[in-house]
């Protein structure tokens, strides 16, 4: 089930998964965490299976009918059941954006990649190993 945890009270489960996000720096994941209840820009939701939290996606809609992903995340447990995409394909349907983007580490760009996102950036070109991946939806 997808919901909406900007204000969820199971703070734990969304911190964990948001230092899986970050990279697992505590730090940055009490920031992210502050960012989503105090902004907002940003929201954040969850995919649950059987009452727990096992995945989340954060963002931001821009004017322009963009989706920014802020963070995407799975417990490791998880890993590999579709979750990820899932979120992906529900946040489509829900919020109908012109295009989804994501700056993301080269494993992060390995799943936008796989997912159908085109991917700038190379470990070469790209000192702090960040690359950008766009999704842009089909007109019709």
């Amino acid at each position: 089930m997808f919901k909406n945890i900007k204000t969820d009270s199971d703070r734990e489960e969304v911190l964990e998964l948001l230092t899986y996000a970050v990279l697992d720096h505590p730090e940055r994941g009490e920031a992210a965490l502050r960012t989503y209840q105090t902004s907002d820009d940003w929201k954040l939701f969850g995919v649950e299976d059987e009452g727990l939290i096992v995945g989340i996606v954060g963002f931001e809609e821009q004017e322009d009918e963009t989706i920014v992903i802020r963070h995407l995340a799975v417990l490791p447990e998880n890993r590999h059941r579709g979750y990820a995409r899932g979120m992906l394909l529900t946040l489509i349907q829900e919020r109908n954006p012109k295009r989804l983007t994501v700056d993301t580490d080269a494993e992060g760009a390995d799943f936008f990649r796989n997912v159908g996102f085109a991917v700038y950036g190379s470990e070469d070109l790209s000192e702090d190993g960040q690359f950008h991946c766009v999704y842009e939806m089909d007109e019709e």
